[in-house]
């Protein structure tokens, strides 16, 4: 029984699990929208973002006259996500890969809203600093990252009020480590424009904190994807202390 917001997106990750771990296979056709309905509980509406939000992860083909049929094998998994994945390094900068392109949407000192001043232990009403970065691949939007800051460091790093793309070490901004979380929702009707998706398909939201040493928060950043754009983050590990 679902008992969370957006039942289609719980759905779509019951058949994903179905098919990652081989009870759907290749060829198998997925359940028509009124047996998904009936077996979840929830209205046809609803079991017709299903298709659309697998489809958009490349997992399943509609066949005209015939259903929606499982395809996840059919193809190599690298040709299964738009161009390959996108490779974060620090949430500060944008991901990309060779032939991306990174635009800087704005950067600015605005009033934090009250969920990422949370998360930035900052108080009412703070002032902080927002980023705002888009990765472009052939063309099309596959990522949205914005990144939150205490204003305070304005003064010590000003490349964060820089409408450039950061490239390089970024002198003042030192994190000691961080934590990534990530979870599933509907896109926002911007978002949902931007990438030129449904809004009945899915989007990837990937959390980060990047915390100093004394653990105050430097930055809290949310990247979008995609639900066909696979996102990796790379980690180095230090050998343990004696």
């Amino acid at each position: 029984m679902l008992n969370r917001d957006a039942p289609y997106v719980q759905i779509i990750e019951h058949y994903r699990q179905e098919i990652r771990e081989g009870r759907l296979k290749d060829g198998d056709m997925l359940p028509a929208g009124r047996e998904i309905a009936r077996q979840f509980g929830v209205s046809l509406a609803t079991a017709a973002k299903v298709a659309s939000g697998l489809q958009a992860m490349g997992l399943v083909t509609p066949r005209p006259g015939a259903g929606t049929v499982v395809t996840a094998t059919a193809r190599p998994r690298a040709d299964r996500v738009r161009g390959g994945p996108l490779l974060i390094t620090l949430a500060s900068r944008s991901p990309l890969r060779p032939g991306d392109q990174a635009r800087v949407l704005d950067a600015e000192v605005v009033e934090a809203p009250q969920a990422v001043a949370a998360q930035l232990d900052a108080g009412p009403l703070a002032r902080v600093i927002r980023r705002r970065q888009a990765t472009i691949r052939d063309g099309a939007t596959v990522a949205l990252l914005t990144s939150w800051f205490p204003a305070a460091l304005a003064e010590a790093v000003p490349e964060l009020l820089d409408r450039t793309r950061i490239t390089e070490e970024i002198q003042g901004y030192q994190p000691a480590w961080g934590e990534d979380w990530v979870s599933a929702r509907p896109p926002s009707s911007a978002e949902a424009r931007e990438f030129g998706i449904k809004r009945g398909s899915p989007v990837t939201v990937v959390h980060s904190r990047r915390l100093a040493a004394d653990d105050t928060v430097l930055e809290y950043a949310e990247l979008t994807a995609r639900a066909d754009t696979r996102v990796i983050y790379q980690y180095g590990y230090r050998e343990a202390e004696r």
